[in-house]
């Protein structure tokens, strides 16, 4: 059986990858999300084998947002099912896509990661980049799960391949390195959200050749453990398992400005905000191991927040910064009639995309996976219908015919616009509401910041 599964060539260079890769994702990319950090990024190097070791919380996403922030070529790893459908086969390959397979596709059907996991030694050989998601599967929750050993077992084929040999002449994946990756969403399925990435510290693997020489499958386990220590450092990682799970993330967002203030962190804001999160978390996780029961004395608090939160259906920002000054008001207000006139123009210009994408949404049953099919979506709808405008340019604007290409960049300029100008004027006008409500002292209002500052209150106590 494994003699039939075809891997194609995904070391070699592709014009078709590089031309949907560069020119039609990784602008759409840098569009479709608010802001993009990445840290740590030089921990690639040139002309080394490397391994990407990513936390998956967010379906295609991951991949995808992975593919438009790392100039050199790829390979995934990506579930098996997807090579059955012979039809997409050439494109999984254009992708540079190989398949991995689990138990679920059949104890038979395991055979073939032989094959492919010596595909994989043989890219590294070549010091490409691979990239594999060790959890398996997705889910919505800010938690390392319980990770996969297909990168020790990758990782040992290489070192088995070349004799465990230490000269570099011999062995091509001597300088072989694992890379945890974390990816941060504060929102997973908003448009025009914060994307947040970390590179952690390389794991050089030429430490453990002797190790699996001896002891293959206890090395494999040490590798794995020091991936997963990796990982939790450069991804926010909630360790309940139970209801207390949803306190912690309450405390994290809630508490961020107070740990802030007290820790100094540098670096930009999103790093700034990670780091204060993470900090947050081991203070409330230390606490926690030490006394046992201070999730459960402020969980009822953070239910009550939150419940209050919706209820208001205030912003989280909003209410934690206990609403907005005068002058943010006011410029926002301004702001928002000086752009109407543009706003206009991006719905003549986006709307008719923009159901098109909410529509080809509703075919996921998994609802993390609507953001990823309207992100592909759109880039597709992008195409078909800014052949159309150029078409309507070319044949009723009489202006020169190379202005159809400031046009059809300036449309993709507009979709910021489309997404971003009603969100500002909502902002805006629930500004303006919630300190209303706050002057007068409504009793819904009064009770949301009562909560919010008694749980940050319990925090406070947590930093004597």
């Amino acid at each position: 059986m494994a003699n039939k599964l075809d891997l194609g060539k995904p070391e070699k260079f592709s014009a078709f990858h590089f031309y949907v890769k560069h020119i039609l994702m990784t602008p759409w990319l840098y569009l479709w999300y608010k802001s993009i950090t990445v840290i740590g990024k030089n921990n690639l190097k040139r002309n080394t084998p490397t391994i990407l070791a990513i936390n998956h919380q967010n379906t295609a996403m991951d991949p995808l947002t992975l593919v438009g922030i790392i100039f050199r070529p790829t390979i995934w790893l990506a579930r098996a099912d997807l090579y059955n459908k012979k039809a997409l086969i050439p494109i999984l390959h254009s992708f540079k896509i190989l398949p991995i397979f689990r138990q679920r596709d059949g104890l038979k059907s395991l055979e073939n990661n032989d094959l492919v996991f010596k595909k994989i030694v043989d890219v590294l050989s070549k010091n490409q980049i691979v990239g594999i998601f060790p959890e398996g599967t997705h889910w919505g929750f800010r938690r390392l799960r319980q990770t996969k050993k297909a990168i020790p077992r990758m990782v040992e084929l290489a070192a088995k391949t070349y004799n465990y040999s230490l000269d570099s002449q011999k062995n091509p994946t001597l300088n072989l390195q694992v890379i945890p990756v974390g990816i941060y969403y504060d929102d997973y399925r908003k448009i025009r959200s914060n994307l947040f990435i970390k590179f952690g510290e390389p794991i050089p693997m030429k430490q453990y050749l002797a190790a699996l020489q001896e002891n293959p499958q206890a090395t494999e386990t040490e590798i794995k453990e020091a991936i997963d220590n990796g990982l939790r450092n450069v991804m926010i990682d909630i360790p309940q398992m139970d209801d207390t799970y949803n306190t912690v993330e309450t405390l994290r967002t809630v508490c961020r400005d107070t740990t802030l203030k007290k820790f100094k962190f540098v670096g930009k804001k999103a790093e700034r905000e990670f780091c204060a999160d993470k900090k947050t978390i081991e203070i409330v996780e230390n606490e926690e191991n030490k006394t046992g029961t201070f999730l459960s004395s402020v969980q009822k608090k953070a239910a009550m927040f939150e419940a209050a939160l919706q209820q208001s259906k205030f912003s989280t920002n909003l209410v934690l910064k206990n609403g907005y000054d005068a002058f943010r008001l006011i410029w926002n207000s301004m702001l928002s009639i000086a752009l109407l006139p543009l706003y206009l123009c991006s719905l003549l210009l986006w709307t008719i995309d923009y159901i098109a994408m909410k529509k080809l949404s509703h075919i996921a049953k998994d609802p993390l996976f609507k953001n990823s099919i309207m992100f592909v979506g759109g880039r597709v709808f992008g195409i078909i219908t800014s052949l159309i405008w150029v078409a309507l340019w070319l044949i009723f604007v009489p202006l020169p015919w190379w202005t159809v290409f400031i046009f059809w960049i300036v449309r993709f300029l507009f979709w910021p616009m489309f997404i971003d100008y009603p969100r500002m004027v909502q902002e805006t006008l629930q500004g303006i509401k919630f300190n209303i409500a706050l002057q007068k002292k409504d009793k819904g209002v009064m009770l949301l910041c009562k909560v919010r500052d008694s749980l940050i209150d319990e925090y406070k106590k947590l930093l004597q």
